[in-house]
């Protein structure tokens, strides 16, 4: 025999019951003949804490299948939560949810039943008219389900709590619903079950008063929203981008709030120098080079094409690889979570990692590529705590992080075997294997296929992977020893290590995994790491914040008293090691600097000439010169670390045959201006560029 229950919540609904729950039980009694013996009904009243005398009311019914609930005073939702889980406890096979007042029409729930017992596990009773609501009513309803339906387009549009929900629907509903909060209405489309609908004239109350005034109105509204998993994210990216904001050398807000004390800048000069020399007609690694991909440098030249003379290009680059990223770890926190509030917390937290002062000082490569680590380990977290992960797509991911930075990409290797140990046969892993190498090609082949058609093919793979090889072999040779050991580096890294072993104790499954990624990360860091290096660590700062959370919630146990304190101790060991750089970086230093200075003279210098060719002689290009227009004057127009003799010099016959029009070279460098003047070069007597010294082809 199969059980249906009607749930049916009630607050202060004495004048209405006796005249709705007689209606209820005729339609029941309708169900139960036509069923036969095969359908048991029954009517669960979720009183709602009433203060009327509803109680009273509900113990005159003499009907056995009347069920009282009483409750205490959570709102409507909790309350139908409360009595959809009393139902299932009862042995419900299929739960019907509706009003007190028979607005909801009774009428409809045998063609409900009769959808059920085709196949559908939730059934969902849409208002076709509203009698008897005042023109204010029905615009302010009309405009609630439109915004909820913009925020969610699987909502039902005039669609409230008037539901059929099988048992598997139910149970899904009640491990993501919260106890009060949740809007019930928005997370049943969210299940992906089958579905159906039913249409009914909502009618007018058949006795007593609504209960929704315009308060309790903005309330449900309220509700609606932040029930919404979107709204979270949306939030979490606000926060992100504000974040960025007040914290990016390149921020609008930079020179009143954030000065850094600094205004130079090297790696990202570089790479806004590259994309900016591919939209100006000269071919990559042909006519400039760097050991890093094309990718990046095509980021910069988007840059480059929204705001060809100003940071501000850049600025909206590297807030979209951080807005992008807080998404992507949204959706991986959901995986572990399952709940949208607490993945909003975990990507606030995210951004202390990602701002930290120490590690993000200049846009870096890490940072354009971090949106697709966390795509791949999205991708991960999906297969070991999810529905699954789509291989293609962390192929799609990794060819991309290829073309960045390619000791980044051996980092989400570790994803991929994460996903493969979920797979059941080796048929599934060939197969995989192959969605995984089509994702790949996706961003590889377009670009390989410009290298070929330019000519350029050869010199990519030589410069990006074997001269690579060669200038990062030099600086190790230098002993060189890296970061590593510094101890901000130490102190960042406890935190990652205690957060992934708090972690591996708090998920239900694949216990192992958070712990095993750090360590791999960590492998695939050279004995050269810089602090940067560190940045896609941060997409793991989700499990231990994850771990952190769960310090805070009784059901850990007694491992919230072992794991809790030793959280603690390492936030605060990082804390006092950063904090000197937090207050100078972002508390301090606002006044207009000197660096500025430097860099307005010279771009005032640069633009005398117009597309001036520029070399950065024995140093690094630091662009000081973005306002003005200059390109790269010879292939290595700045010189990498470790670089090779042939770099030194290509550099030093492009200065000698005289084919940039500006020369920069460290102030020092005595020996270097000395051959400048006998290439026939003049120094330039504007104001000292910093470090350096400006020499020109024609005198001032």
């Amino acid at each position: 025999m199969r059980k249906l229950f009607l749930v049916v919540p009630c607050f202060n609904e004495a004048e209405v019951l006796p005249v709705s729950v007689p209606r209820m039980l005729e339609v029941l009694d309708s169900l139960e003949t036509a069923g036969g013996a095969e359908l048991e009904t029954a009517v669960i009243l979720a009183d709602d804490g009433s203060t009327d005398s509803t109680r009273e009311v509900i113990e005159t019914f003499r009907d056995g299948r009347i069920r009282h609930l009483p409750l205490p005073h959570s709102g409507q939702q909790g309350t139908l939560i409360g009595g959809i889980r009393s139902a299932l406890e009862q042995g419900a096979d299929v739960i019907i949810t509706l009003d007190a007042d028979l607005q909801d029409d009774p009428a409809a729930i045998p063609e409900m039943v009769d959808k059920w017992q085709k196949g559908k596990d939730v059934v969902y009773g849409v208002r076709s008219a509203r009698k008897g609501d005042s023109a204010f009513k029905k615009a302010t309803a009309w405009l609630f389900y439109e915004l909820m339906h913009l925020w969610d387009r699987r909502r039902i549009r005039g669609h409230a709590d008037f539901r059929l929900m099988s048992r598997r629907c139910a149970e899904m509903l009640l491990e993501k619903a919260s106890t009060t909060h949740d809007l019930l209405r928005n997370i049943v489309p969210t299940l992906g079950l089958e579905h159906d609908l039913v249409f009914y004239e909502r009618g007018e109350r058949s006795e007593g008063e609504s209960k929704y005034g315009l308060p309790q109105m903005l309330k449900l509204g309220w509700s609606g929203v932040v029930s919404q998993e979107s709204f979270w994210i949306i939030l979490s990216c606000l926060i992100t981008f504000v974040a960025f904001f007040l914290t990016s050398v390149d921020s609008p807000m930079h020179d009143s709030m954030v000065a850094h004390g600094k205004y130079i800048r090297h790696d990202s000069a570089w790479y806004f120098m590259a994309g900016k020399a591919w939209m100006n007609g000269l071919i990559p690694y042909v006519d400039f080079s760097d050991s890093k991909g094309p990718l990046l440098w095509l980021f910069y030249a988007v840059a480059y094409l929204i705001s060809p003379r100003s940071w501000i290009g850049v600025f909206w680059i590297n807030a979209l690889a951080y807005v992008a990223t807080t998404a992507i770890l949204f959706k991986a926190s959901m995986t572990i979570t399952d709940s949208p509030r607490k993945s909003a917390l975990i990507c606030a937290i995210l951004n202390i990692f990602y701002f930290i002062p120490f590690m993000i000082f200049d846009d870096k490569a890490e940072a354009i590529a971090l949106p697709f680590v966390a795509l791949s380990m999205l991708m991960a977290c999906r297969s070991l705590y999810g529905k699954g992960g789509s291989f293609f797509l962390w192929g799609l991911a990794f060819g991309a992080i290829i073309l960045i930075k390619y000791n980044i990409a051996a980092m989400t290797v570790i994803f991929f075997i994460a996903m493969a140990v979920c797979l059941g046969s080796w048929k599934e892993f060939f197969r995989a294997t192959g969605s995984a190498i089509a994702g790949f090609l996706v961003p590889t082949l377009p670009i390989m296929a410009y290298l070929l058609w330019v000519g350029a093919a050869d010199d990519f793979i030589k410069e990006y992977f074997s001269v690579t090889f060669t200038t990062i072999g030099n600086i190790l040779g230098s002993n060189d020893k890296g970061e590593f050991l510094k101890t901000k580096i130490i102190a960042y890294m406890s935190v990652a290590a205690v957060g992934a072993v708090t972690a591996a104790f708090a998920l239900k499954k694949r216990k192992w995994f958070p712990p095993v990624a750090l360590v791999w990360f960590l492998l695939c860091l050279s004995r050269y790491a810089r602090t940067y290096y560190f940045i896609p660590v941060n997409v793991l700062m989700v499990f231990t914040i994850f771990g952190a959370i769960r310090c805070f919630e009784k059901d850990f146990g007694f491992r919230r008293f072992v794991f809790g304190p030793l959280l603690a101790a390492a936030v605060i060991f990082l804390g006092v090691n950063d904090w000197r750089s937090y207050r100078k970086d972002y508390f301090y230093g606002r006044e207009k600097n000197l660096h500025r200075e430097r860099a307005e003279a010279m771009v005032r210098l640069v633009a005398r000439e117009h597309n001036p060719r520029v070399l950065y002689w024995g140093c690094g290009d630091r662009g000081f010169g973005i306002e003005a227009e200059d390109l790269p004057a010879c292939k290595y127009w700045a010189i990498q670390a470790g670089a090779t003799p042939e770099m030194k010099s290509v550099q030093e016959e492009t200065a000698r045959e005289g084919k940039a029009d500006f020369i920069f070279v460290n102030t020092y460098d005595w020996r270097r201006q000395k051959k400048l003047r006998e290439y026939g070069y003049y120094r330039c007597m504007d104001p000292e560029f910093g470090p350096y010294r400006a020499y020109s082809r024609r005198p001032d």
